[in-house]
């Protein structure tokens, strides 16, 4: 299989978690046609076999830009919260996995947004009470609401950040927040 490097979060892909979190995508990586990213799940055109990596120095940052990535750890972190509680509250087992790649694949994004924006200390969020969302049927309504905010956030924002690889970042990560929609709308 050899070893890919995924240009954006860093991770390393080969034999052994090439299959992480695939029940968060629609496509699934085999050990002969890696496609996706098992940790950040961006596409193929992100990977290499290289070990390079989009790095982007937080002196090359304006201001206004440091608070649109702000707000996306924020975001995502918020998103994946959410999954680790709904993982626990599904009931259906396929359900529950689905969850808990998701949420594998959020706090991923929060990751890349946090390194990028060179912060010292991950936020703490305010706890959101959930029981509400009693079925997984609700869950995942709920999950898909998320999933196209995060859409819309990257979507608005891609054009007011002034660093062309954070918009490659923001525009792979949108396609993968895309493919969530899909994967909620059960």
């Amino acid at each position: 299989m050899g070893k890919y490097r995924c240009i954006i979060c860093g991770a390393e892909i080969n034999e052994i978690n090439f299959g992480f979190n695939s029940v968060a995508f629609t496509e699934k990586n085999s050990q002969d046609h890696i496609i996706k990213c098992p940790f950040c799940g961006v596409g193929s055109e992100f990977l290499s076999k290289s070990e390079d990596v989009i790095r982007i120095g937080k002196n090359f940052l304006d201001e206004k830009t440091i608070k649109i990535l702000d707000h996306a750890v924020k975001l995502e972190i918020f998103n994946g919260e959410f999954y680790k509680r709904a993982y626990k509250m599904a009931k259906q087992s396929d359900i529950k996995e689905l969850f808990k790649a998701l949420g594998n694949v959020e706090m991923m994004h929060a990751k890349i947004h946090f390194n990028i924006g060179g912060f010292e200390k991950m936020p703490t969020l305010v706890n959101v009470n959930y029981d509400k969302y009693d079925s997984d049927n609700a869950l995942l309504e709920l999950a898909n609401a998320k999933e196209e905010h995060a859409v819309k956030f990257y979507e608005k924002y891609i054009n007011e950040i002034n660093n062309k690889d954070i918009v490659r970042i923001f525009g792979a990560l949108c396609n993968v927040e895309k493919e969530h929609i899909a994967l909620t709308s059960r």
